[in-house]
């Protein structure tokens, strides 16, 4: 019977360690201060518009594992919100200018080899900005390649995707055509 017991506890505690959370925690924030002047007051809204809904696709030799991540409109609104507002901008519901985020893309493809693997992160965002009398409209991409010994970290491609994350709303708000739009 103790051995029965052993054996059954020492069984959960490997699979506990070997598996991982089968989403991808996506969690950007917004660290830059104040790098450009945006005096208007604007109602933002995000769209998945993607078509592969898999922010991490892990390919190792023969097969292909796919994990999502929940929230993922609301994670890309609150870091462009934080953005925009550090950056002068009043966020509210009822402001008459829309600001609208696409999200086309946002993905990591990890490879895993014998003895190393790569992450390669893609992201594309389209801006649309609508006034009464005018539009404007953007897009903005970004990737990052991450290279490594043995098997990949999940932290560590949670973490690139942030970082891509957050340039690309940094390079957002900095935009000089968008914030002259905004300010016209």
């Amino acid at each position: 019977m103790i051995k029965i017991t052993f054996s059954l506890c020492a069984l959960l505690v490997l699979a506990g360690c070997a598996s991982q959370p089968n989403q991808v925690i996506l969690n950007p924030v917004y660290k830059n201060g104040q790098i450009s002047t945006i005096n208007s007051s604007l109602s933002t809204s995000v769209i998945d518009l993607r078509g592969d809904t898999a922010t991490l696709k892990l390919i190792e030799s023969d097969k292909t594992k796919t994990f999502a991540s929940q929230g993922i409109t609301e994670s890309v609104k609150n870091v462009l919100d934080s953005a925009l507002s550090r950056n002068g901008a009043g966020i509210s519901n009822l402001a008459t200018v829309r600001f609208e985020v696409d999200i086309h893309a946002l993905q990591a493809v990890v490879t895993e080899k014998l003895v190393s693997h790569t992450s390669e992160a893609q992201i594309e965002l389209g801006v649309r900005v609508i006034r009464a009398s005018s539009n404007f409209s953007k897009v903005y991409r970004g990737s990052a390649n991450l290279e490594g010994p043995f098997s990949h970290e999940r932290a560590k491609v949670e973490g690139q995707l942030n970082k891509l994350t957050e340039q690309i709303i940094t390079r957002i708000v900095s935009d000089p055509e968008l914030i002259e739009f905004l300010e016209g």
